[in-house]
């Protein structure tokens, strides 16, 4: 009697766990985890195994961005006009040539922006009306002003080294020629301050961004 009693708590015991390896299994808890195989790191995406790669990439592309002239306007360019006794209204012609092609002055450069938007204060000390490339020269006190002054408020780069996102390189230059509206570019009326250049009435600038002369 006691060999067959123990024999009868052997197969419930085997009986008890033959049901929890069935519901185990029912619940999944025997299934294998996924591997990730040599082959599946070496296809994984290389931003997903290090993020930190990305960033650095990031980095690399905005360090590849041109620094602008614009980043740090003139105070001139920050200045906005209360058309009230205006000591100086000046016009200049600007005209911009990027590989040989006319490169638009474009209309209302300078008037209603984010810095000068008051009913009466909304122009900057220079403006345009149209895309003719005339320029509209005005300050609220006497004084000289340069011509970067403009393309801070226009928000490009400007200077020897290149205009809007061109720059200077083996195989371009920057030149820049001032003469009368009745005249044309030559050696003799071409300068080199660019940015720095203090504008005077009724001339013409001509700005090019071209070929190296060989």
């Amino acid at each position: 009697m006691e060999r067959e009693s123990s024999l009868w708590k052997i197969i419930l015991a085997l009986g008890i766990a033959a049901l929890l390896v069935l519901y185990a299994q029912d619940r999944g808890f025997f299934e294998d985890e996924e591997q990730v195989s040599p082959s599946d790191e070496d296809s994984a995406n290389p931003s997903d195994l290090n993020p930190s790669d990305d960033l650095e990439n990031n980095d690399s592309n905005a360090a590849e961005a041109p620094p602008s002239t614009a980043d740090s306007p003139d105070p001139l360019a920050l200045e906005c006009l209360d058309h009230d006794g205006l000591a100086r209204h000046d016009h200049v012609t600007l005209q911009i040539f990027i590989d040989g092609n006319p490169h638009t002055v474009e209309s209302a450069i300078g008037i209603q922006t984010d810095v000068c938007n008051g009913n009466e204060n909304y122009m900057h000390t220079i403006h345009t009306h149209d895309d003719t490339g005339k320029l509209h020269v005005e300050l609220n006190e006497a004084g000289d002003i340069s011509l970067g002054v403009f393309f801070d408020i226009w928000g490009y780069h400007f200077n020897e080294t290149g205009i809007f996102d061109h720059r200077v390189n083996e195989t371009h230059e920057m030149v820049m020629h001032v003469h009368a509206t009745n005249e044309d570019a030559t050696e003799e009326n071409r300068v080199t301050t660019f940015d720095n250049y203090l504008i005077q009435n009724g001339e013409v600038i001509e700005v090019h961004y071209r070929l190296k002369a060989n």
